[in-house]
């Protein structure tokens, strides 16, 4: 229902990341309306969260009536590539990995964002 795209902040020099919805052809107009009000609540529940491992929301922007989410932008390899590379991580792994998602999750729950 949505795409990230890498772009750049030309006004701050910067990576970013942009988030549209994408809505399937035929959409009805409440239906679309519904999908625009969760992505602006999505991006005010996410702006809430300020955490070292939690992506900063900096703007919403508008094209042509729909919200994009302009992000933080962070380079780094997916768990997915990863997996696809070496096939499992060992429990240390995992833990190393775990932990900063966990305190980020906890973070967001302080802000009382469910995920």
């Amino acid at each position: 229902m949505g795409a990230v795209w890498l772009a750049h902040d030309e006004v701050l020099n910067r990576a970013i990341a942009a988030k549209q919805m994408l809505l399937p052809p035929g959409t009805a107009d409440d239906e679309a309306e519904q999908a625009r009000q969760r992505v602006l609540h999505e991006a005010r529940v996410a702006a809430r969260i300020c955490h070292a491992n939690a992506i900063t929301i900096f703007d919403v922007a508008d094209d042509g009536g729909e919200p994009v989410l302009i992000m933080e932008y962070l380079s780094c390899r997916t768990l997915a590539h990863v997996l696809a590379e070496r096939g499992h991580l060992s429990p240390a792994e995992v833990a190393r990995i775990g932990a900063p998602v966990a305190a980020a999750l906890a973070a967001a729950h302080a802000q009382g964002v469910v995920h």
